[in-house]
């Protein structure tokens, strides 16, 4: 859909003001414009992580990622351009003036709509007003493992255990590459399914945070097998928590958790391919659920490692 076109990534930063929500615009000297802290994705980089790493560039402050906005479209001298946003809080930082953006505003929706110059900008802006905050539930399926016949074939002293079956030297840059995604959605919680090749993807992140990892012993391909319904139980009780978190398991689980998922979350709007347990390694759905009601879903993403 976007093969032909420029990738950029941006946000919408809020912060509560005096008199309500407050919306950061930043001023590019060098277009003499107003617009949203947005920028080219870099080759080999993840739409969320461009995004994150925009808006410190240009602004200074580190920001955790809401709900999607809508995709904005347009040319840039007859060049396609599609340009990807989220909802997002500040969490820290402080502008200092730099090359690309001499001067920051924070203003209430209709100053700054009226102060943007662009109007795809004052769309997306219109549509941050309407979202509601979030809380992410991530579902994850682990990064590359090597293949079970290898690791059957191997000299490890572990083989004869599946479970303990590693991570490809791929699967283990997969599973550094995700760090950065999950901080993005300030994800403060970690379940796990207690093989190996989960506790080893999500093992960079939560070494680099300092966040424990929950091990669910009825999330692994061994005991789901033996007994779906506790699978179940455990999904629909995770379900139900308020945490920022994620949760990583395998391949032939996932019908079980996308099926349980199902049944508890209610979709605000039709989301194709919603609950679809078909995930390649590495790959994951970011389920953004309302505060005010944790069933319900106020917007879904799937993705690669690479979008």
């Amino acid at each position: 859909m976007f093969d032909d076109s420029v990738i950029a990534s941006g946000a919408v930063p809020t912060r509560q003001g005096k008199s309500g929500t407050e919306y950061l615009l930043i001023h590019r000297a060098h277009r003499s414009d107003w617009t949203l802290p947005k920028g080219k994705v870099e080759p080999g980089e993840h739409i969320i992580s461009a995004a994150i790493r925009e808006v410190r560039e240009e602004t200074g402050f580190a920001v955790v990622l809401g709900a999607p906005l809508p995709t904005q479209q347009y040319l840039v001298k007859d060049v396609p351009k599609a340009v990807f946003y989220w909802n997002a809080t500040i969490v820290g930082g402080t502008f200092v003036p730099n090359d690309e953006v001499d001067e920051i505003l924070w203003l209430p929706l209709n100053k700054a709509i009226k102060k943007l110059t662009y109007e795809h900008d004052a769309d997306v802006l219109r549509a941050a007003a309407q979202q509601v905050p979030t809380t992410p539930f991530i579902v994850l399926r682990h990064t590359q493992a090597m293949k079970r016949a290898e690791w059957k074939l191997s000299n490890d002293a572990l083989s004869a255990n599946d479970a303990s079956r590693p991570l490809t030297a791929v699967g283990r840059m997969q599973a550094h590459g995700l760090s950065s995604v999950l901080a993005a959605f300030g994800i403060n919680t970690i379940h796990s399914s207690d093989s190996r090749r989960c506790r080893d993807t999500v093992g960079p992140f939560a070494s680099v945070r300092s966040v424990p990892i929950a091990l669910e012993a009825s999330l692994s391909e061994e005991r789901h097998t033996e007994n779906p319904v506790n699978a179940n139980e455990r999904v629909s009780f995770l379900a139900d928590t308020s945490d920022a978190l994620v949760l990583c398991t395998h391949r032939p689980v996932m019908p079980t958790v996308m099926q349980t998922l199902a049944e508890r979350f209610n979709l605000t709007h039709e989301v194709e391919d919603a609950f679809d347990p078909a995930l390649a390694p590495g790959s994951y759905v970011v389920y953004h659920r309302a505060n005010h009601d944790l069933q319900q879903i106020v917007a879904v993403e799937r993705h690669r490692l690479t979008d």
